[in-house]
């Protein structure tokens, strides 16, 4: 690939290089024909764009002497030590509008929508989500879910004329259909499902993205041309800088749960 190769591709979501897992890759055999390959075609360095995954494979490629600089890339927000990853703002900007649209139907009908979005171990999309697309109740894998409080805090709405629900769920906490089925035998509401599903995961990329994107590539290379190696771009605050590998993977990320109880203050 040339300059020519990736002109004009800043407005464009997904991947154009079809990068997809590689079960193979996970073994020492698998590992080994990658370093082959890069030795092949004369690859003297590489950048890893990706989540926990990929950056785990830069660190293994780190590892056995191979020069590395990873970019995190991940919808699920979970990479430590950088405030934000490639994609999630997009993300957000798509869970936010589905819900937007799905209230003015709950609104018009008096109805209670649950809305599952993506976050198998991770309930950032679903926690900053629901918070900014003003949601009543969000649920999160990192918080245990109580049935009994959420029925309270929908009829203690209801007392109080509010006529519709939005509980926005990330899909590690619980799956939609069993809350609907534990919901509907207590309560009045008529409770729809929806489920977002790879609508969160495409579409034009925001400006924020577009701009993190490009800074953290131009970083990286710039990185890999200084001597920096085995390391991860990283965004703190207004500030780019490089953090290791082997620290980023070593101490997970996770979720200010806080945010929640501005979400139930809110909801009443």
């Amino acid at each position: 690939m040339t300059t020519r190769d990736v002109g004009g591709i800043l407005h464009i979501g997904g991947t154009i290089l079809q990068t997809a897992r590689s079960p193979e890759f996970k073994t020492e055999q698998g590992m080994k024909a990658a370093i082959k390959h890069l030795n092949r075609n004369k690859i003297n360095a590489l950048v890893v764009i990706g989540g926990d995954g990929s950056l785990h494979g830069a660190k293994d490629l780190f590892d056995r002497g191979i020069k590395v600089i990873g970019i995190p890339s991940t919808i699920d927000n979970d990479i430590a030590y950088t405030s934000m990853a490639i994609g999630v703002d997009t993300c957000l900007n798509t869970v936010v509008e589905s819900i937007d649209k799905i209230k003015d139907t709950a609104s018009s009908h008096d109805r209670l929508f649950i809305i599952e979005v993506m976050g198998r171990n991770s309930g950032y999309i679903a926690l900053h989500g629901g918070l900014a697309a003003g949601a009543d109740i969000v649920l999160v894998p990192e918080n245990k879910i109580c049935f009994e409080s959420i029925v309270k805090l929908i009829k203690k709405r209801k007392s109080k004329g509010k006529t519709n629900t939005i509980i926005v769920n990330a899909e590690g906490a619980e799956k939609a259909d069993v809350i609907k089925q534990h919901l509907e035998k207590k309560i009045d509401y008529e409770i729809r499902v929806t489920v977002l599903g790879h609508v969160q995961r495409g579409g034009s990329p925001t400006a924020f993205d577009r701009i993190l994107s490009t800074r953290f590539g131009c970083i990286a290379v710039e990185g890999l041309l200084n001597g920096e190696n085995g390391v991860m771009t990283s965004l703190s605050g207004n500030k780019y800088h490089f953090e290791p590998l082997e620290k980023v993977l070593t101490h997970p990320k996770k979720i200010d749960i806080t945010i929640l109880k501005n979400i139930e203050i809110l909801a009443l």
